[in-house]
């Protein structure tokens, strides 16, 4: 069984810092010097990938991204999780390309690697569209599920039984035939720490790394027209002084607003 894990690579969303004034293009949307990480969710998928592999034996796992030079960078530590190849496949220009873009440019790749599944997280932390994965097995005219918490391979290696969470908090059992695409939501299994060995192999190990026009020119589907940042309706009040000073001065504030 041979999977591909669909990983990106998203401003750390704690420590992200924005320009001000708004930008016109969203490319310098994000301040210079923001850190970046892995798609959380993606993570999820990773794990996915690899106890699929411990319990039902899946014989290569590959990872890969779509982005600027830089994006590469989440990929080893995919290797480091203990994924076996990293693919970038480079795309320069705006940092926020379209998610159909994203898609034909996988699709393209993965329809002449016969991969029997194609996992990526549910959706990413910057856009949360979800839209990518639905789009790569449209292009492939794949199965896909979505929001699956949990997978396992029947019997003979041709099917996989997932499950997910569904209104009401009630449990959906599905089964897909393969080739099928799958996309991971956060669930039970926590994402591997990676290990130091293998994070040493990993930035040693020579990505491949394709230029986007190799594979496919992407149909100009989505444009970002204008950037807005949020109108503000009030302003935040802030408390100076001790917890204690701080606790009196917010006890009156609830008082004032008749909350208390």
């Amino acid at each position: 069984m041979r999977i591909l894990v669909c990983i990106k690579r998203v401003p750390d969303l704690e420590n992200m810092t924005f320009q001000d004034p708004p930008p016109r293009s969203p490319a310098d949307i994000i301040c210079e010097g923001t850190p970046w990480r892995m798609n959380r969710y993606d993570e999820y998928a990773i794990e996915a990938a690899l106890q699929l592999r411990e319990t039902h034996g899946a014989s290569r796992i590959d990872a890969l991204t779509v982005g600027d030079e830089d994006a590469g960078d989440v990929l080893r530590r995919a290797i480091g999780m203990g994924v076996d190849h990293g693919v970038h496949i480079q795309q320069a220009g705006e940092m926020f390309l379209s998610p159909f873009a994203i898609g034909e440019l996988i699709a393209a790749y993965a329809r002449a690697k016969a991969y029997n599944v194609i996992l990526c997280g549910v959706m990413s932390e910057d856009l949360m569209q979800g839209v990518v994965g639905p789009v790569i097995a449209g292009l492939l005219k794949w199965p896909c599920l979505t929001a699956i918490h949990t997978m396992t391979a029947e019997e003979g290696g041709g099917a996989l039984r997932c499950e997910r969470e569904v209104e009401g908090g009630r449990q959906e059992v599905l089964e897909v035939g393969l080739p099928a695409l799958l996309a991971i939501q956060s669930g039970i299994h926590t994402p591997r720490y990676p290990a130091l060995s293998k994070l040493l192999r990993a930035n040693q190990y020579p990505l491949e790394v394709l230029p986007a026009a190799t594979l496919t020119t992407p149909t100009d589907r989505q444009r970002v027209c204008a950037i807005t940042p949020p109108e503000r309706v009030r302003a935040g009040v802030m408390m100076e002084g001790t917890a204690e000073s701080k606790a009196r001065q917010l006890a009156k504030l609830f008082h004032a607003k008749g909350l208390c």
